[in-house]
This record gives C-alpha cells, structure tokens and sequence, in this order.
C-alpha cells in the first residue's frame, strides 16, 4: 500500500493474510464500495431476497 501520513510524508507497507483483508476493506469503505459489490450476481440476488423477506416480517 502507498500513500502519505499526515504530514505529506509517503508512506509504503505491504501486507498479507487478515491485515491485507482488513485494509482492502478500510479501502473499500473510501472508495464507496460495499462488500455486496463483490459478490457474484447470483449470491447478490439471494441476498437481497433475503433482506427484502426479512424486512416483510417486521
């Protein structure tokens, strides 16, 4: 990852295993994109119908 502190200073680390997955999803939450984004069409369709049932039973 690249990129700079808060000074301006640049910044580079790498990162691997459940540190690179939290930092892909940190990033993920500034760049706008949820983690229904990255799924695949199918499960996205279950999910919503999921959340759509759900919400019914309320």
């Amino acid at each position: 990852m690249e990129g700079v502190d808060r000074d301006g200073n640049p910044l580079r680390f790498e990162a691997d295993g459940p540190l690179a997955i939290v930092i892909q999803h940190e990033l993920d939450h500034l760049n706008g994109t949820l983690f229904i984004d990255r799924i695949s069409t199918l499960k996205r369709q279950m999910y919503k119908r999921r959340v759509k049932k759900e919400m019914k039973q309320q």
